[in-house]
């Protein structure tokens, strides 16, 4: 009998373990935390009391209460819609089923500047749909 050891080739070596949670961290850092220190930079430019003066605008006051009235309504929109879609498409089989994975997936493949690009042309002042809002 060997007196040696034996490793679990799933368990990987300390130095490595490190290596990669360093990598990550620095990889966070890049993508999230570096341009949200630019934001918040370029927002305290003028000092804090610009910052909260430019809030306290009626412009900006009745943004943040249209984001949140949104966010009320679509947030709960999106709870019920996405379980009944999701327990429809994992239970059972239906015509179309395929076609409701695509919409359901076209969000992921479609790029954010697109998206709103299509939804100012459709919804704003001058789209198609913007006059009748």
């Amino acid at each position: 009998m060997s007196n040696r050891k034996s490793r679990d080739p799933l368990q990987a070596p300390p130095w490595l373990f490190a290596g990669l949670v360093l990598v990550t961290v620095a990889y966070v850092s890049l993508v999230l935390l570096l341009p949200l220190a630019a934001v918040f930079v370029e927002a305290l430019r003028n000092g804090v009391q610009a910052a909260l003066d430019a809030i306290r605008e009626a412009d900006a006051l009745a943004a943040i209460r249209l984001t949140l009235l949104v966010a009320a309504i679509a947030v709960p929109l999106n709870l019920v819609f996405g379980i009944a879609g999701a327990w429809l498409i994992a239970k059972h089989d239906f015509r179309g089923k395929e076609m409701l994975l695509t919409l359901i997936d076209l969000p992921f493949s479609v790029s954010p500047v697109v998206s709103g690009l299509i939804y100012v042309l459709l919804y704003g002042a001058h789209g198609w749909l913007g006059p009748w809002l």
